[in-house]
């Protein structure tokens, strides 16, 4: 499924912290797999997906469930650190999930990592993923094409999605997870939508449809929570006019993307997802 550029130039080169924290996460997802496997159990999978108001529980992929087996093996076999040689950009990925994963059970007291500053050093570490993830992406494109690298990269996604739902939920956090959060979280998505509705047309600009406006304004709030911006979720819902402009902006950005991909793209974004 996946298409890996011919190009030996897709390295990833990791000193002995990097490989800890990826090593820790990928770790912990095999062994979830392999208890899953052989006893039929998922004792770290979301509780809550019978009664959350909606839940994308992804989907399995049996043939990347090999590709995080086989680079767990090759993280694991680097014993002071060194180098990822052909990286694909689902690859990078399931590191970059790893370390997310190797973060928060560091800060849960469940794994403990060997490695000062866990924190700084896991976000330079997911910076220098993404930058490889870029480069993997670009090479992807000119090797199989755009719609072909889509096509891959929501199927990674939504495995992705599914290792998260099945094999990575933290019993920590269920205590805060009840119905009453995700009716907020519902309003607040709500409330979100309509500041940017509003703005776009104070900028005279028309609004897309409700169910693209509404995931792009999910989009942005994904990529909040995943430290890849400076502000946070508090901004936004404190400050109504600093939140308007943040997200019409983003969904402008968003949309000028979308239309030089091309309708089918836009269609898709409309048509694929089932919004809360």
């Amino acid at each position: 499924m996946t298409t890996r550029a011919p190009s030996s130039s897709l390295t990833f080169r990791l000193s002995v912290r990097d490989r800890q924290i990826i090593l820790s996460g990928l770790s912990w997802i095999v062994a979830n797999h392999q208890l899953w496997v052989t006893r039929k159990q998922l004792p770290n999978a979301r509780p809550d997906r019978s009664w959350a108001p909606v839940t994308d529980a992804g989907v399995f992929h049996q043939e990347l469930m090999a590709h995080v087996l086989a680079l767990h093996s090759r993280v694991l076999s680097l014993t002071r650190g060194g180098r990822l040689y052909a990286l694909s950009s689902s690859d990078v990925a399931f590191c970059a999930l790893a370390v997310r994963v190797a973060v928060r059970r560091h800060r849960h007291g469940h794994t403990k990592l060997d490695v000062p500053r866990v924190s700084s050093t896991a976000k330079r570490l997911l910076r220098r993923l993404e930058a490889v993830r870029k480069c993997a992406k670009r090479a992807e494109i000119r090797w199989s094409g755009a719609d072909r690298y889509r096509e891959t990269a929501a199927t990674s996604r939504k495995f992705i999605q599914w290792l998260r739902v099945h094999f990575l939920d933290c019993p920590c956090t269920r205590k805060g997870r009840t119905p009453a959060t995700f009716q907020y979280r519902s309003i607040l998505i709500d409330q979100l939508v309509q500041w940017t509705r509003a703005e776009l047309m104070e900028r005279k600009q028309k609004p897309p449809a409700e169910a693209v406006l509404r995931r792009l304004v999910r989009l942005a709030l994904r990529y909040i929570r995943r430290g890849r911006t400076r502000t946070s979720v508090r901004d936004l819902s404190s400050d109504r006019l600093f939140a308007a402009s943040y997200l019409a902006t983003f969904v402008t950005i968003r949309m000028e993307k979308l239309a030089v991909r091309g309708t089918n793209e836009i269609w898709q974004y409309q048509g694929k997802h089932k919004e809360a």
